[in-house]
């Protein structure tokens, strides 16, 4: 299959998206394949200031904007459902536009993900350059949905695959939630690791707020076994007659994550899972 689509979520980052094209468009160089881009605009508040004519390898660049902000989880979700709606034949690679996930993995991915169709290459990150606190607390999302999933979710939207897995990505529509975590969930992994790359211009957007809510999508993606997982874990807090202090503390915990993630539901529940194709308003041709 020598059809390649990338896939970038992307609001307002118009600059380094043309950084970016340039990057992609050197690696597929090297490996002699072209691609085509396709660019999730999330309600962008300014139009594209975006050019690939003097880019040889990228065939195309199309621009769909939403008629609203939804986060880069949906707009990666709706981007996916277009490609299948499209009946799509391809190797799709989903990538930040901000510079962040390690372009120069693109060939080895690409690569990989035709030799094995049914399975999805992710990029593991091997190091992140927030600061010490930020990364501490990114540790103990991961820590808590293994616990409670059993998945160890290491790698973010940064992935490859070959388009038959789209409807095994999409049948639960959970990668409105997390699409690191529908991943783990629903595909086969292949882990292939990078550092985490500092962006091309600007801050990082992830606030420590966003960071609270991105894990409570990722363990919504598993809610029915945390639900679950989480009863087996009072029984046995009480059934080993731990400290009584101590596993007060436990159950105490256990039964506020759980609320989180019921609250988190709630708050989301009308517009997380319906990746409605209506949400895009606007398809622009480069």
């Amino acid at each position: 299959m020598k059809n390649i689509i990338f896939l970038l979520p992307l609001y307002n980052d118009w600059k380094s998206l043309q950084k970016l094209l340039s990057k992609i468009n050197t690696q597929l160089k090297k490996i002699s394949l072209k691609g085509s881009i396709v660019v999730i605009d999330d309600n962008s508040s300014f139009d594209p200031v975006v050019s690939i004519k003097k880019l040889k390898n990228i065939k195309k660049l199309d621009v769909l904007k939403l008629n609203k902000n939804l986060g880069s989880q949906k707009a990666i979700s709706i981007g996916l459902s277009y490609l299948q709606l499209k009946k799509t034949k391809a190797i799709i690679t989903i990538l930040d536009s901000d510079g962040e996930d390690d372009y120069t993995r693109i060939p080895e991915m690409i690569f990989s993900a035709k030799k094995n169709k049914n399975k999805v290459v992710v990029s593991c990150r091997t190091r992140r350059t927030e600061g010490i606190f930020f990364n501490l607390l990114y540790a103990l999302h991961k820590v808590i949905v293994f616990i409670f999933s059993g998945y160890w979710i290491n790698f973010g939207n940064f992935s490859t695959f070959n388009s038959n897995n789209l409807k095994r990505i999409l049948i639960n529509k959970s990668s409105s939630l997390a699409v690191s975590a529908t991943l783990a969930k629903n595909c086969q992994i292949i882990k292939l690791y990078a550092e985490r790359k500092k962006r091309f211009y600007g801050n990082s957007k992830l606030s420590l707020f966003g960071l609270i809510d991105h894990a409570l999508r990722v363990s919504l993606v598993f809610f029915p076994r945390f639900i679950l997982v989480s009863f087996f874990y009072i029984f046995l807090i009480f059934f080993l007659k731990l400290n009584i202090f101590i596993s007060y503390i436990l159950v105490i915990f256990i039964l506020f994550f759980n609320l989180c993630l019921l609250l988190s539901y709630i708050r989301n529940k009308s517009n997380l899972f319906d990746n409605n194709l209506k949400l895009i308003c606007k398809k622009l041709h480069f």
